[in-house]
């Protein structure tokens, strides 16, 4: 059976959806109040699209090696910060610290991990 743990339930991957949800907020209000032209909507919502992939999600944990978290985190927190930045709103200070460092096997950095019997 398989299990969502690899996106969510973890502090970090919890605390990464957080940082979503309130990048959507902000968002959602933006493009309903219709201050922005139809090619920056199209570029915002491009922007969000990117945000939301599930993969960044996967790197957020101790399994992982801490360079390859360190360089996904960075990368999950400046597009969340472009977002901001399209969206024509201040980006939050929190997204100027790591959400999550890893401590894994650099040997095993980007692989799936094992399963275990339950």
């Amino acid at each position: 059976y398989g299990s969502f743990s690899t996106w969510i339930g973890s502090p970090e991957k919890n605390f990464g959806w957080d940082l979503l949800c309130d990048a959507k907020k902000v968002y959602d209000k933006v493009m309903q109040s219709g201050q922005l032209s139809c090619e920056e909507q199209a570029a915002c919502e491009r922007q969000l699209s990117i945000c939301e992939g599930s993969d960044w999600f996967w790197w957020f944990g101790d399994y992982n090696s801490a360079v390859s978290v360190d360089s996904f985190d960075r990368l999950y927190r400046r597009n969340l910060g472009n977002l901001y930045h399209l969206l024509k709103q201040p980006a939050p200070s929190i997204l100027n610290k790591p959400i999550s460092v890893g401590s894994g096997d650099p040997d095993m950095g980007g692989t799936m991990r094992r399963g275990q019997e339950v």
